[in-house]
């Protein structure tokens, strides 16, 4: 009982690495050990029981994918508008820090348009409206889809789940 005590232990450390990058990789933009562990509260009170260690361990994993998709799919959208208008990465991530909240097809344009200090030509304009738009309907299906498999992990409703994803940095 002790090895097994120890085992999951280990791997719920491990879990804890992976999903968190190993450090502060995940400080900016995703779910730190603190946000992670806040957000396990929520679902046990939610519940009204406390998660076992291999329900948190599958929690955990499941929101590093997540983390780890959403990051994805920001990095590419930074690197698709970045390739039509010519902003840099460092500039456009300042204009768009997080993929947790969708932004309105028209604000990137204008957000855009503000750092250049022109108005973008009609093809790049509807080129950063085709990235966001892209960007806000996968980041959206990556958080739905996560909210649903925690959901039937721990017995709640995805809904319910999807309420508390604030507390997980998206």
């Amino acid at each position: 009982m002790k090895k097994l005590l120890i085992v999951a232990a280990t791997c719920l450390s491990l879990a804890a690495c992976v999903t968190m990058g190993g450090g502060n990789a995940g400080a900016n933009n995703g779910a730190s050990a603190s946000q992670t562990q806040s957000f396990i509260q929520a679902l046990e009170a939610k519940r009204g029981t406390a998660l076992g260690v291999a329900e948190k361990v599958q929690l955990q994993g499941l929101v590093g994918a997540t983390k780890t998709g959403l990051n994805g799919v920001q990095n590419s959208f930074l690197n698709n508008v970045g390739s039509h208008v010519g902003l840099n990465g460092p500039v456009l991530a300042a204009l768009f820090p997080s993929i947790g909240t969708p932004v309105s097809e028209n604000a990137a344009v204008a957000k855009v348009e503000q750092a250049l200090g022109s108005r973008l030509s009609q093809a790049d304009a509807s080129a950063v409206k085709a990235a966001t738009a892209l960007r806000n309907n996968t980041g959206e299906s990556l958080k739905t889809s996560l909210s649903n498999r925690v959901g039937g992990l721990v017995g709640l409703d995805g809904a319910m789940v999807e309420a508390l994803l604030p507390l997980l940095g998206f």
